[in-house]
């Protein structure tokens, strides 16, 4: 008698579309195409080279970022299988843009503040938030949310499923990553904890959203005297920074200084760092950013330097000018004197 032999059943097809019914048809559809090892090892690169910090600002080691499940939509959440908490990211936010895992404590509040998980954040929105945090890093300013909102507002275009951030006209710091956006889609990883971190998935939403909070910019009266200060400065600066140029020179700081100082052209980002920096020192002083007195204690006297330079330049100016306008008042009086004293002797 010959036995058959009995096959595994495959596992059961789950029905997306009935256990997230808020969903979009499109928004099911979207799924990776990044479902195999190798895919995560194309993109972390040669582990001898620098650029082996793909996922992670320190290794990769101490984040974990796997390959995801063929079929699975990008708003799944750790439900349907039963799996450990994750997150998805976007390939292009990684590659291109350059934002490294974990998540800095102004991306997380961010992140928190609109209700938005990393993937249903348009790569270009987190392009301004990278040169956003690179432009206050530069102006020893720590990054506040509400100084971000104040410059953007939280919107979706039309149909578009991302949440994005757009610029307010007559406030935009910073010029658009890409004019257009293109493929991305339907290329992100599995991010989950690893040993060495536990913490990397606290703090902001992980899963996509139902509803993120739409939010309009913030009026300077719905800040705080600090945050005021901030914004009024960076404003007060004129420029338009270049996304993409910040971001490429993020790691390059001769080359973000160059950059910086060609955009300026005159003294007034100096200037007008130094008042940020006095602001936010005033506000330290009274209690209110305890957080970050080492940050402000080394760019407020480096800042102290460059102003106090900047002034003795002035100063210097200003008395050679007043001494050569002193040798032609000298010489006028000669000359009216000798006139007057030919004049008597004709």
């Amino acid at each position: 008698m010959v036995r058959s032999k009995t096959k595994s059943s495959p596992s059961p097809k789950i029905n997306y579309k009935a256990l997230y019914k808020w969903a979009s048809d499109d928004l099911l559809n979207e799924c990776t195409t990044l479902t195999t090892i190798e895919d995560v090892e194309n993109h972390r690169g040669d582990p001898h080279l620098y650029n082996f910090n793909a996922f992670c600002r320190t290794h990769d080691a101490h984040i974990s970022v796997r390959y995801d499940t063929p079929g699975e939509p990008v708003c799944v959440d750790d439900k349907p299988r039963g799996k450990a908490p994750f997150f998805f990211m976007y390939q292009t936010v990684f590659k291109r843009v350059g934002v490294r895992l974990p998540f800095t404590p102004f991306e997380r509040e961010l992140l928190t503040k609109i209700n938005t998980a990393p993937t249903q954040l348009h790569p270009n929105s987190w392009a301004f938030v990278r040169a956003f945090q690179i432009l206050c890093g530069y102006l020893g300013v720590p990054p506040s949310v509400d100084v971000f909102l104040h410059f953007f507002e939280v919107k979706k275009q039309g149909k578009s499923l991302w949440v994005s951030f757009s610029g307010i006209t007559g406030r935009i710091i910073l010029s658009l990553f890409q004019n257009s956006y293109k493929g991305w889609k339907g290329k992100f990883f599995r991010v989950c904890c690893a040993k060495q971190d536990p913490t990397a998935l606290n703090g902001f939403p992980l899963y996509w959203t139902e509803y993120p909070k739409l939010l309009k910019p913030k009026t300077l009266d719905e800040l705080s005297s600090a945050d005021r200060g901030v914004c009024e400065a960076l404003a007060g600066l004129k420029i338009v920074f270049v996304t993409l140029k910040l971001i490429a020179c993020e790691y390059n700081a001769h080359t973000l200084s160059t950059y910086f100082g060609r955009e300026a052209r005159s003294l007034l980002l100096f200037c007008s760092s130094f008042l940020i920096c006095a602001l936010l020192h005033h506000a330290y002083t009274v209690g209110l950013l305890h957080m970050f007195p080492s940050l402000l204690s080394v760019h407020l006297y480096s800042l102290y330097f460059i102003y106090l330079r900047a002034l003795w330049i002035c100063i210097t100016a200003l008395v050679v000018g007043l001494a050569f306008c002193a040798l032609c008042v000298t010489d006028v009086l000669c000359l009216a004197w000798c006139g007057f004293n030919f004049c008597s002797l004709v």
